[in-house]
């Protein structure tokens, strides 16, 4: 099994780490990730869906915009993303931007993932669950397992874009709940739980997000949609949206790597306060698992 230390090791990359770039458009590529894995790979007038890029749908209105049960509705607009004074991973700070959309309130829970075992739909976590409550966020899933969930229940895993904004709202704040900053009162990280692992969803409401979800900082990492590769950061393409022109390239181009990487949100219960910051993002394989590591659901209106 995948330990958990490699979630710290992965951090560690973080910190050493330049900023990751969006990957080449060449053959092998697009038959690993599809057309896209966010908004920006699609063009004006184009967002990503399900690794393709489709015409913007009409803005839903009215009862289309009331959640499902479980889910809270982020509305569409733009808001700032990363940060100018975080990690390598998290500047520059740009505009973004996302239509609207539903995301669950918490993260899915080891009842709910056995209720998709038993239809034939999700696989065997790859570390046993048995000893945790219904209630505790279903963890050692890589990220293929979590989108399969997400199908399922006829949802989707967020982009990285959605879970920021979902966790920050248009105001930019630096955790979930506001400015002030981590306290075990708020939210589940290193030395707030005695249980050595997470703990049941929602266990700390004043920790919620500015649309009410949970959870979004501690308790457990979680898995979005968006891929990327590690990469030099002053070839970073949003760069130049922060008004940073790359060096010239020279040379023939890098080679892409083979394996895929995907960003993951949130921290854990493992992790310092710094982990908990919403423009916090870290890559890992797709393949991963973590007892650390979990997710959450987005749904589009209809």
């Amino acid at each position: 099994m995948r330990t958990l230390p490699i979630i710290r090791l992965a951090i560690l990359f973080a910190l050493s780490s330049g900023a990751c770039t969006e990957r080449e458009e060449d053959s092998r590529l697009r038959n690993t990730w599809g057309e896209c894995t966010r908004n920006t790979e699609c063009g004006a007038g184009r967002i990503c869906r399900n690794r393709k890029c489709i015409d913007t749908p009409p803005s839903p209105s009215g009862s289309a915009l009331v959640p499902p049960e479980g889910m809270v509705h982020v509305p569409a607009g733009e808001f700032l993303m990363g940060s100018n004074r975080g990690l390598s991973l998290e500047r520059p700070q740009v505009q973004s931007r996302t239509q609207d959309f539903f995301i669950d309130i918490n993260e899915v829970t080891v009842g709910a993932w056995q209720a998709c075992q038993q239809a034939g739909h999700c696989p065997e976590p790859r570390c046993a669950q048995n000893e945790k409550p219904a209630s505790t966020p279903i963890t050692c899933v890589p990220q293929d397992a979590a989108a399969a969930y997400c199908a399922f229940a006829k949802k989707r895993l967020p982009t990285e874009e959605e879970w920021e904004k979902a966790a920050r709202g248009v105001d930019a704040r630096t955790y979930p709940w506001g400015e002030p900053p981590p306290s075990c009162e708020r939210a589940n990280f290193t030395g707030c739980n005695t249980t050595a692992g997470p703990e049941p969803v929602g266990t700390r409401p004043t920790g919620a997000g500015p649309y009410g979800t949970l959870d979004q900082a501690g308790n457990v990492w979680e898995w979005t949609a968006s891929a990327r590769r590690p990469w030099d950061k002053e070839s970073d393409p949003r760069r130049l949206q922060a008004g940073h022109e790359p060096p010239p390239i020279s040379g023939p181009p890098p080679k892409a790597q083979k394996q895929t990487f995907f960003i993951i949100r949130g921290g854990s219960y493992l992790d310092p306060p710094m982990s908990l910051r919403t423009s916090q993002r870290l890559l890992l394989a797709q393949d991963f698992y973590s007892r650390a590591l979990g997710f959450r659901c987005v749904a589009d209106p209809r």
